[in-house]
C-alpha cells in the first residue's frame, strides 16, 4: 500500500507538471483518484482484520485462564503488542492519502501545504459545535470516510523535522467533586471547562491554556472559548502563582503583534483561570 500511495503521488507530480489542457489533466486525476478509493479500502479492510485478530487472541487466551490453572493473558499481550503486524501505525497512511485526496480535489495543487492551521487564530472563539459518539470498531472507517472529503488538520511545529502528528492532547482541570463536568453536563449557566491543550507530539514546548464558557440562548449570549499560550516549562510555575504573563505581554506590546485589547484580554483571561484552579481547588 505505501507503494501504490508514492505511485500515485509521482502520478500526481507527473501530470500537475504536464502542460496538457486542463481537461486532459482532471481525466487524469480522476484516474488517480480511482486509485486511492481502491488503496482506501484495502487500509481498511487491513486493519480490520488486525484489530479482528487480536480480539480473537484475547478472547481464546481468556478462556484459557478460566479453565487452566495458570494465566496467560498478561504474556500474551504483551507479546502481541512488540509484533510489527499489531505495531502497524496507520497514521502515515492517512496522512498521505488526505494529502494526496487534496491535491486532487484541487485539480493537482497542494492548497494547504504551507498553511499553518493556527496562523491568525485569536485569542477568542465564538463556536457551535456537535460531537458524536463513534464505537471503537468504526473510529477507521469513519476517518477514511471523512478524508476523502475534508484534509485531515495538521499542526506543523516550526522548525520540526519528524514527520508531522495531527494529534490534539488536552489535560482537563476539575475537584474531587466534578463540580466543573457536572456543570458542563447539566449545561449551567456560566458553566466553564478549563484545560491544557497542545497539538502534535508530547515534546511540543507551546501549551494553551483554555477556557470554555457556555451561555444558555436566553441569555443573549454565545458559549465562547478563550485562550493564550505559555511555554511548556512554565505552565507549573503559572499554576502555583508563581509565573505570570507580564513579561510576555510587554514583549508582545513592544513588538506590535497584539491590539491593546487583546493584550488586555490575555492579561484578564490568565488571571481568572488562576483564580478559578485555587477557589474551586481544581487540579488536572
Amino acid at each position: 500500500m505505501k507503494r501504490r500511495i508514492e505511485y500515485c503521488e509521482k502520478q500526481v507530480d507527473l501530470i500537475t507538471q504536464n502542460p496538457a489542457p486542463e481537461d486532459a489533466k482532471r481525466e487524469q486525476l480522476d484516474i488517480i483518484e480511482r486509485e486511492i478509493d481502491a488503496v482506501i479500502g484495502e487500509v481498511y479492510e487491513l486493519a480490520k482484520f488486525t484489530r479482528l485478530n487480536f480480539t480473537a487472541f484475547m478472547k481464546i487466551v481468556k478462556k484459557h485462564d478460566k479453565n487452566a490453572p495458570f494465566v496467560l493473558k498478561p504474556m500474551f499481550a504483551e507479546q502481541l503488542n512488540s509484533r510489527p503486524f499489531f505495531k502497524e501505525n496507520f497514521d502515515e497512511l492517512l496522512l498521505e492519502l488526505s494529502r494526496l485526496y487534496n491535491i486532487v480535489r484541487n485539480g493537482g495543487v497542494d492548497v494547504d501545504g504551507s498553511k499553518d492551521p493556527q496562523s491568525g487564530n485569536g485569542q477568542n472563539f465564538v463556536r457551535q459545535t456537535t460531537k458524536y459518539w463513534v464505537h471503537p470498531d468504526n473510529v477507521m472507517e469513519l476517518k477514511l470516510y471523512i478524508l476523502k472529503y475534508l484534509p485531515v488538520l495538521i499542526y506543523r511545529t516550526k522548525g520540526a523535522t519528524k514527520p508531522p502528528n495531527p494529534a490534539i492532547t488536552s489535560i482537563y482541570f476539575d475537584n474531587d467533586k466534578l463540580d466543573l463536568y457536572q456543570g458542563r453536563l447539566e449545561k449551567s449557566e456560566g458553566a466553564e471547562a478549563i484545560r491544557l491543550r497542545w497539538y502534535g507530539d508530547m515534546d511540543s514546548t507551546e501549551i494553551f491554556v483554555e477556557r470554555k464558557t457556555h451561555h444558555e440562548d436566553w441569555t443573549g449570549e454565545k458559549s465562547v472559548k478563550e485562550r493564550f499560550s505559555i511555554k511548556e516549562k512554565y505552565v507549573n510555575d503559572y499554576l502555583s502563582g508563581e509565573y505570570t504573563l507580564d513579561s510576555k505581554i510587554e514583549r508582545l506590546r513592544e513588538e506590535g503583534k497584539k491590539s491593546e485589547q487583546d493584550l488586555h484580554d490575555m492579561e484578564t483571561l490568565s488571571r481568572e483561570v488562576l483564580e478559578s484552579v485555587k477557589t474551586k481547588h481544581l487540579e488536572p
